[in-house]
């Protein structure tokens, strides 16, 4: 089985920069607990003598337990505690299995959702499927109850139901790609000539959790952007849970106008789960705001941040499953097995 090696140690220092201090090890080892790929966290210890080495002794019986346990070898995800450590146990498709090991006390929560995106993406690489190594800046909320440490338990990570819904709003200037970003995310298209969005579109998708054995499906509420439909954007923006707000990273000014619409929308809807996004990454040779100006908005404005392409469709999936798991992160649960 061929794998893009690069890739995965690009995806794996990606990681380690999300999630920084708490981080111990990140491992990725196939269902008999042998190590393919690893990075350490920030302590500056080496991989192979150091950390992955003295860890693979504990990851293997757990695993063992963990294809024993859960029903068909098919465990999804789970959580293990030691004295020492916290592991994230997410299965990475068919042949591996994506392991965190977190300080002693560091919180589960807040990581899950980085944690479940990469594994996705490992799956990716081994397939041989297009994606993209980078990891999305994720700000979680912590209003959701922490799951406590348990030692020497193993748990499987669940959400409380099969399947939830959530009315999801996308605002932001005239001709930043919003409709594209629907629309590539909906039906996997994309049409260089959109006509601008009048008043509002309505479309929805459904997001499939296999690990979690459950589901989101997104009413998607495409707001018009031009400030002639400020006046009756509010009624759209009623009962909204979820929202992404989009700029294009070739025009600064449709990164200055977020905080506008950042402002509008909770004005309406205090309590919605944002997603910050900067489109339009194909064409870097043409851009005007950089990475680093997007996380620093979106930590100002406490949110997520994910740079995106509708025409590639680069992230796209990334930015609505990172929303998806946030709104659903409030209801997780771990179960002992």
């Amino acid at each position: 089985m061929a794998v893009d090696r690069e890739k995965l140690k690009a995806l794996l220092k990606w990681y380690r920069q999300e999630i920084e201090e708490d981080l111990v090890a990140a491992i990725i080892v196939n269902r008999e607990g042998l190590i393919m790929d690893a990075v350490s966290g920030t302590t500056g210890k080496s991989v192979e003598e150091d950390v992955v080495g003295g860890l693979s002794s504990l990851v293997e019986p757990v695993l063992n337990r963990i294809t024993k346990e859960f029903s068909s070898g098919s465990f999804g995800t789970g959580t293990f505690d030691t004295d020492e450590y916290r592991l994230i146990f997410c299965e990475a498709g068919e042949h591996a299995v994506f392991v965190t090991v977190l300080d002693a006390l560091a919180m589960i929560d807040p990581v899950f959702p980085v944690a479940y995106l990469t594994a996705e993406k490992i799956a990716r690489i081994f397939d041989g499927r297009p994606v993209s190594p980078v990891i999305p800046k994720i700000i979680t909320s912590r209003e959701s109850g922490e799951i406590e440490k348990s030692v020497d338990k193993l748990r499987k990570i669940k959400a409380k139901a099969d399947e939830y819904a959530f009315k999801l709003i996308l605002g932001g200037d005239g001709g930043v790609g919003k409709t594209s970003m629907v629309h590539r995310f909906v039906e996997n298209s994309f049409q260089q000539d959109y006509k601008a969005t009048i008043g509002t579109s309505i479309m929805k998708k459904e997001c499939n959790f296999e690990g979690l054995e459950s589901s989101v499906r997104f009413v998607i509420w495409d707001l018009a952007g031009q400030t002639q439909f400020r006046r009756i954007r509010k009624s759209y923006l009623a009962n909204a849970e979820a929202g992404i707000l989009v700029f294009d990273v070739t025009r600064h000014k449709t990164y200055e106008n977020i905080q506008n619409w950042y402002e509008e929308i909770k004005e309406v809807t205090p309590k919605i789960s944002l997603l910050l996004v900067g489109n339009k990454i194909d064409l870097e040779d043409q851009r005007e705001v950089n990475r680093e100006e997007g996380e620093a908005l979106a930590e100002e404005i406490e949110v997520s941040y994910v740079e995106t392409s509708a025409k590639t469709g680069e992230n796209i999936d990334d930015a609505f499953r990172m929303l998806a798991l946030e709104m659903i992160k409030r209801f997780f649960t771990a179960e002992e097995v």
